[in-house]
């Protein structure tokens, strides 16, 4: 799969509603890394922290009738039905904690948009545990609770840890030295050491002039549509030498935490057989 196909994932969700079978299409814009941090500033996640409590509450209701309960690491509906969903499927905590903080994969966050529903947090009127719904709509409840951050879309395109800190990417020995070796998947990470680590991209497409490369990215560095997580033409970068020679290759950019120039290196994507330096 390519970055911008895994990025489609998040930006078109779809899910059969555990109710009865209906599509429903949602999409991700949001930008939210942890419990306080939503759409660029800090202070500002309370609002996912406060859904996700009433969100738990429900949960536990549905699953065994006590909201003060957690309902396990790994559970089933099975003593309990709930709704269309197979009394065979399980389900994590870890699912919905991951989809709240920016670190959801598509598969986690649909399967919290299924609960939502059946539970009743999507929809109108009260849900199981007799809280006022959230949100009326699938759509709406993903804009205003459900959010993404950089190193998460990229961990979980790699199949990695959605929460492995920006560096962890930055491997001497994955630095590309030569603009000839560029490849879609390459891993793209601003750096300098006035705002070290400060964001973290995907290659989507690669052609090589010369010492130019026309690159589109696919990265979540900040909130909005499509049109600001992947750039639908090619922008020509003059690739040279990093100002750290260890890290290889990459371009001049500016920092967007500070007013400082940066750079942005360019690493291969990690092996399968690599641990990537991840707990």
């Amino acid at each position: 799969m390519t970055p911008k196909e895994y990025l489609d994932r998040y930006t078109y969700l779809k899910f059969y509603s555990p109710l009865n079978k209906e599509l429903i299409s949602a999409g991700i814009s949001m930008y939210g890394s942890g419990w306080d941090f939503r759409n660029g500033k800090a202070g500002t996640g309370q609002v996912m922290q406060r859904e996700h409590a009433a969100f738990a509450a429900a949960l536990r209701m549905a699953h065994h009738g006590n909201v003060n309960k957690p309902c396990g690491t790994k559970f089933f509906f099975d003593q309990q039905p709930l709704g269309l969903i197979q009394p065979t499927e399980d389900f994590y905590a870890t699912t919905f904690i991951q989809a709240f903080v920016g670190k959801g994969s598509p598969d986690e966050i649909i399967d919290t948009l299924r609960l939502a529903y059946a539970i009743g947090r999507v929809g109108t009127g009260k849900d199981v545990a007799g809280q006022p719904c959230a949100r009326a709509t699938a759509q709406a409840y993903a804009t205003d609770f459900i959010t993404l951050d950089c190193n998460g879309l990229v961990g979980n395109y790699y199949g990695g840890s959605p929460s492995a800190s920006i560096d962890a990417y930055a491997s001497t020995a994955r630095r590309r030295t030569r603009i000839e070796d560029i490849q879609q998947g390459d891993v793209v990470v601003t750096h300098c050491a006035a705002s070290p680590y400060e964001h973290i991209a995907l290659i989507d497409s690669c052609t090589v002039s010369g010492s130019t490369a026309n690159i589109q990215l696919v990265e979540w560095g900040w909130y909005g549509g499509e049109e600001v997580h992947y750039s639908k033409e090619a922008k020509a970068y003059s690739i040279i030498q990093g100002p750290e020679k260890a890290y290889g290759i990459g371009w001049a950019a500016r920092s967007n935490v500070k007013p400082v120039d940066s750079f942005r290196y360019i690493f291969m994507r990690p092996n399968d057989e690599e641990p990537h330096g991840w707990s």
